[in-house]
């Protein structure tokens, strides 16, 4: 029972900073978008620690959810809704995974990042992420 409380508690407590650290960055790369700017050097650093921050905490997500779907069902046939919920997941955690190697790179090279790239990831990571949480909602509802 208390590995189930600590691995929920960390599972809470990495979805509130993937989400947190999601929304900053996205505010930082509109800001510069809107004003055709690149970030500076110290805001592309900044920009890079909240990626690789969102990058862990959605790793801990994945590992704290895989021990309670375990625990809590067994395994992974909790049903069609969850299985969304995970495709969701997947494609949030390709996402970001994808965000850390574009900023990596073009840190590497001194170049400012991609403004599409920028731009697409936000909505594809709030879209999955709309998906993980209706999947769960589902998953959840008795």
């Amino acid at each position: 029972m208390s590995i189930i409380v600590g691995l929920k508690f960390l599972h809470y407590l990495a979805l509130f900073l993937a989400g947190g650290l999601g929304v900053a960055n996205g505010l930082l790369a509109k800001a510069h978008q809107m004003a055709s700017e690149p970030p500076a050097p110290p805001v592309q650093q900044t920009m890079m620690k909240l990626a690789r921050l969102g990058l862990v905490a959605i790793i801990l997500l994945w590992v704290t959810g895989i021990g309670l779907s375990y625990l809590l069902y067994g395994g992974f046939a909790v049903g069609w809704a969850f299985h969304i919920k995970l495709l969701g997941a997947t494609i949030l955690l390709g996402s970001i995974s994808f965000l850390n190697f574009h900023l990596t790179s073009t840190s590497k090279v001194g170049a400012p990042p991609n403004p599409f790239v920028m731009k697409i990831i936000p909505m594809i990571s709030r879209g999955a992420l709309v998906v993980v949480l209706l999947g769960i909602a589902i998953t959840t509802t008795s």
